[in-house]
């Protein structure tokens, strides 16, 4: 069992004995710690900034809490920060790392989940992956909007765009297609990107395989560059479909590894969870203020 360590408060203190039982999980390298909880603690902002830190807390790139509803037909409801505190309608890795979490609450490797999000309700299947502690899940991402408009992109070093479209799958995200995803800078042409949208963006760079796949590299909005993002390449397939450039079964290549992506009237994602680790966390004495933030993921 993995835990931080301890507070060093007074014992006699309630708030420092408070603990948090939480597990790391990712998908493809888009790691997350996950918790079931019966309601979203007070301060999850603050939260999400402490834990998610990379040298000062546990490390992820966020913050996901399942909790029970009452709604006919839905198993739980999904709540995201990101690493910087801020929230996400909808993560296609993340919700993947939430079902497998409930799954493992069950003591069950194969299962049928629905669960609620900012963006919608989604679908899951999961089913054993290539060893104990790895699911491979499916997720309804719904349908395909135009996402947010700009008058104009910036200028970014390394990035000579040859066609840009913006996606809505209940967050929003612009795909940018190159010649070759790996000699963008993604560090600094993501957050050039995002800053030109009110409400930040996911930022995709891809090109098309020679076997009628995609490379993707990733700038997500509140978490940085990241080793995938399953919305995104959702988007990135679907984007790349209505540019004649795939077909409607589609294998997106990220650095942390493969998805899958099934053009139709809805999109499906098909990619792993792995269990990483149980985690304690304990509790702050004085916990930083939840202050609001806005939006993003």
């Amino acid at each position: 069992m993995t835990s931080v360590p301890r507070s060093t408060a007074s014992p006699a203190s309630p708030r420092a004995r408070a603990t948090l039982h939480a597990s790391k999980y990712q998908g493809l390298g888009n790691d997350f710690l996950v918790a079931l909880l019966p309601e979203v603690p007070a301060g999850a902002a603050a939260l999400a900034r402490r834990v998610c830190a990379r040298r000062t807390g546990v490390g992820a790139d966020g913050l996901l809490l399942g909790t029970p509803t009452t709604r006919p037909g839905v198993d739980l409801v999904f709540h995201l920060w990101n690493a910087d505190g801020s929230t996400a309608e909808i993560s296609g890795n993340g919700i993947r790392c939430l079902a497998h979490a409930e799954a493992r609450r069950r003591g069950v490797e194969t299962v049928d989940l629905v669960i609620e999000t900012p963006a919608g309700d989604r679908t899951l299947r999961l089913r054993p992956g290539v060893h104990g502690d790895q699911v491979v899940a499916s997720v309804t991402m719904g349908s395909a909007r135009p996402g947010p408009v700009v008058d104009s992109l910036p200028t970014a070093p390394t990035v000579t765009a040859r066609r840009i479209v913006t996606v809505d799958l209940g967050n929003p995200h612009v795909v940018v297609l190159v010649d070759d995803p790996d000699a963008v800078d993604v560090a600094v042409a993501g957050p050039l990107i995002e800053a030109a949208f009110a409400g930040g963006i996911n930022v995709h760079f891809i090109a098309p395989t020679d076997d009628g796949g995609l490379r993707l590299r990733v700038w997500e909005r509140g978490a940085g560059l990241t080793e995938a993002c399953g919305s995104g390449a959702t988007a990135a397939a679907f984007a790349a479909h209505e540019w004649g450039l795939v077909t409607d079964r589609v294998r997106v290549a990220m650095p942390g590894g493969e998805a899958e992506v099934i053009i139709g009237d809805e999109l499906t994602l098909i990619g792993p969870s792995e269990f990483i680790a149980d985690v304690e966390i304990p509790e702050q004495d004085h916990p930083e203020q939840n202050h609001e933030v806005a939006t993003r993921g």
